[in-house]
């Protein structure tokens, strides 16, 4: 899994940073566009924050931009935030940032623990200054926007805006301030995908069985990128199901909460 999500974050940076604006900037539109929206042919594909900005400032949403903001949504529920885990290029570069830190044996200065209640903060006060400002606040503090909206404009242009000053701000703190600081504490994107979640939304679930037994080694916390613990009950909604966990250990499952909740059950029994 791990490898696997390894290539689909390379194939994303690729598609998003270098095949997109390149087939664009030689009129090739079949596939256009940055991570705040994008399309395939005639399907778009938006940021559902960013279509509920337009819906704040515009106070309007056509059948597209509805039919867009639904598919991520619609993945959300059935999939978790992956595309946090395994699309984000905030979240590689994050991931890049505390290697190095680790390499380097780098002390941050802060160590609290993960907690949603910062995003929905910052999630909260976006949606009450966005119409009362006018401002895109939405999509000046969505880092895979910037990235990739940048990236298009470096491609086209040849330069980059102020807009990166936030992404360098982001691992700068991250690297000497707290780890993973932004996608634990901050992020809006990932604070609105967290909100669509079901029972049957794919998670990740401490179920030790008869073929993996839990020893108490912690392999499955330490090998968690947010400082998460899945031996714990809280995983949500701060986990973006990256799957790393579940590689390191048996014990720890990706599936269907229900489906988990028997088998913890049936192992209690």
């Amino acid at each position: 899994m791990k490898r696997a999500r390894k290539i689909v974050q390379l194939v994303s940076i690729l598609t998003f940073f270098i095949i997109i604006p390149v087939l664009n900037k030689n009129g090739i539109v079949f596939i256009s566009g940055t991570l705040y929206s994008f399309a395939v042919g005639p399907v778009w594909i938006t940021d559902p924050l960013i279509g509920l900005q337009t819906l704040l400032t515009t106070l309007s949403m056509d059948r597209v931009l509805l039919v867009s903001v639904l598919i991520p949504i619609v993945f959300a529920l059935a999939l978790g935030r992956v595309f946090c885990g395994w699309i984000c290029p905030q979240n590689s570069l994050s991931e890049l940032a505390d290697a190095a830190a680790a390499r380097l044996g780098i002390n941050r200065l802060f160590g609290p623990k993960p907690s949603a209640l910062p995003r929905y903060a910052v999630l909260a006060a976006i949606l009450i200054a966005v119409p009362l400002t006018g401002l895109p606040l939405a999509s000046l503090l969505s880092a895979p926007g910037i990235l990739s909206a940048q990236a298009a404009r470096f491609v086209y242009e040849g330069t980059v805006g102020l807009e990166l000053g936030l992404i360098g701000l982001i691992v700068l703190g991250e690297l000497a301030l707290v780890r993973r600081g932004w996608c634990n504490f901050l992020c809006p994107v990932g604070g609105f995908l967290g909100l669509f979640r079901w029972k049957g939304t794919l998670r990740v679930a401490f179920a030790p069985d008869a073929d993996h037994v839990c020893g108490g080694c912690r392999s499955c916390a330490d090998a968690c990128r947010l400082g998460l613990d899945p031996m714990g009950a809280a995983l949500y909604p701060l986990c973006h199901n990256c799957g790393d966990c579940v590689a390191a250990c048996g014990a720890v499952k990706l599936g269907k909460k229900p489906l988990m909740f028997r088998r913890v059950r049936g192992q209690a029994e």
